[in-house]
């Protein structure tokens, strides 16, 4: 039995965890389970007695939380393989250090362990959404959603500071739990409260001195529902979205100053196929729909950058309403194994990826952080920057791409091959913190869900409901453009808890073991 009991506590922990972020019963999730969700495991880890088993625990959690909250990846085209199966043993792998170094956190005194817990597991999120590989889903910080005014400190400390507190959480009330001596944890309980007293005054700060915008963009939103992975999708969900869109504009008179589709609209390059466009679809040819509606459009697009290779871009196109390409920007941070092959420049790797899933090629990265740019109505510009599906939940893209003079963010995604509400929602709660982050708006343009507007407090303005073929005409609010800490210094707080990590690792054994030769000699030199 007292082997079982580890075992249960960790899937007890998984479950609080997967049913804490958004998920079929709870769309938004739920802070209450965040709040409490690394109990069990903490409790777990606790009684363990060898790292080879806080090892298994800690990677049997992680797969069990990717395999209950990302079950929708197995969605994905043929590649569940690669997108569910391979991904979840990978983290119980990945899982397996991390409990080394959770169980490692117990060696210190009792009031520290709950601060280092929360250290190491506020690492492993942050390095599992960072880099080529990152997928920075399933972590704590997606539980929070409807903690207001704690998640006000993203623009301090990013969404780790807030995983950071939701952890502490969890560690210092499982301390308190498994503790004989309580009295001397009160220390820590004082502290903890005091971090989350602080960070829900600031939020409640923020939130009682809000922005007040200097302009609004009118704004045509369409989510047309249609999956453009369907043969012959171009046609339908060219005169779906075009219906949408005339729908919003009945009087051609009062043009709205912007028109956003979704990803994945215009399956052939624009540009290098215009004539296609001039007759397609038959009953309402694309470039003549754009003279009709007079406003500029933003859509999902390939753009051929290697002629020679003939590969492209995933990018999103802004057309004039004389069919003009006004500008384009290509998505930067592609998604490993579904929109590119890694170390296809080898001939080995190519032939493997080709005999395994039929391909070896993908998108070409884009490399420019840019913004484009709109009037509003009163002939003002308005620069946004346009981060392509899941570009939205990568903070540093983010930060870099609004330095380069983005007043607002409109993310164009095609998340309908999921086929699920939890996968739409999870999506747009990892989304919403960039707009708390840079104190800015985000506009989200879906071809299925959740189609919204965002204000910089992470306020929902304007959506749509999910997997419905709708379009709204919404006045989207711009705000005049600030550096905040955490786009100025980035992700400092992660890189502080490394460092100290580090620090406190090598030199607290040494003072331990000098205190011991110590206490050793005194012993010796006492007479018997």
């Amino acid at each position: 039995m007292r082997c079982l009991r580890p075992l249960f506590l960790l899937v007890l922990s998984a479950i609080m965890l997967s049913l804490g972020i958004p998920n079929e019963v709870f769309k938004l999730g739920s802070s209450l389970f965040g709040l409490f969700a690394l109990v069990p495991l903490y409790l777990a880890i606790r009684e363990t007695r060898s790292f080879r088993q806080s090892g298994f625990l800690t990677g049997a959690m992680f797969l069990l939380v990717h395999l209950m909250s990302s079950f929708w990846l197995a969605n994905f085209k043929d590649f569940a393989v690669f997108t569910l199966g391979a991904s979840a043993v990978a983290y119980f792998f990945l899982g397996i250090p991390v409990g080394w170094a959770l169980r490692y956190s117990f060696r210190f005194p009792s009031a520290w362990r709950p601060f280092l817990f929360a250290a190491v597991w506020t690492l492993w999120e942050w390095v599992k959404s960072i880099g080529f590989l990152a997928y920075p889903w399933g972590t704590l910080v997606m539980t929070s959603r409807d903690l207001a005014p704690l998640i006000q400190i993203a623009d301090l400390a990013g969404t780790w500071g807030i995983g950071f507190l939701l952890c502490l959480f969890s560690a210092t009330v499982a301390e308190v739990l498994a503790s004989v001596n309580r009295r001397s944890l009160a220390n820590l309980m004082i502290f903890t409260g005091g971090l989350f007293a602080l960070s829900f005054v600031y939020g409640w700060i923020r939130m009682a001195n809000p922005p007040v915008p200097w302009t609004t963009l009118d704004t045509v939103l369409v989510q047309n529902n249609a999956d453009p992975w369907e043969r012959g999708a171009i046609r339908k969900n060219l005169l779906i979205s075009q219906q949408l869109t005339r729908k919003q504009i009945p009087d051609p008179r009062t043009p709205p100053d912007l028109v956003v589709w979704s990803e994945s609209i215009l399956t052939r390059s624009y540009r290098e196929h215009r004539e296609y466009y001039d007759s397609i679809p038959r009953d309402d040819p694309f470039t003549g729909f754009l003279a009709d509606i007079r406003a500029p459009l933003l859509v999902g697009s390939p753009v051929l950058v290697d002629p020679e290779e003939q590969r492209y871009s995933n990018s999103v196109i802004l057309l004039g309403s004389d069919g003009s390409l006004r500008d384009w920007y290509a998505k930067i941070q592609l998604v490993c194994f579904a929109e590119y092959m890694p170390f296809t420049e080898y001939a080995w790797v190519r032939k493997f990826f080709d005999s395994l899933v039929g391909f070896s090629s993908g998108w070409i990265p884009g490399t420019e952080y840019k913004a484009m740019t709109v009037t509003d109505a009163d002939g003002r510009e308005v620069n946004f920057a346009a981060p392509i599906c899941f570009e939205d939940a990568f903070p540093a893209l983010i930060s870099r791409l609004h330095k380069n003079g983005s007043d607002v963010l409109v993310n164009l995604t095609n998340d309908s091959w999921s086929k699920t509400d939890s996968a739409e929602y999870q999506h747009f709660v990892i989304a919403s913190f960039r707009a708390i982050e840079m104190r800015t708006t985000l506009v989200r343009s879906t071809n299925a869900g959740y189609t919204v507007v965002v204000d910089p407090l992470g306020t929902v303005l304007y959506d749509m409901p999910l997997f419905k073929a709708e379009s709204i005409r919404v006045p989207v609010p711009v705000y005049p453009r600030i550096r905040t800490f955490y786009a100025v210094f980035g992700d400092w707080f992660p890189v502080l808890l490394a460092v100290a990590m580090i620090l406190l690792f090598i030199v607290y054994p040494l003072i331990s073991n000098r205190r011991g030769q110590q206490n050793s000699v005194l012993r010796e030199g006492l007479p018997s």
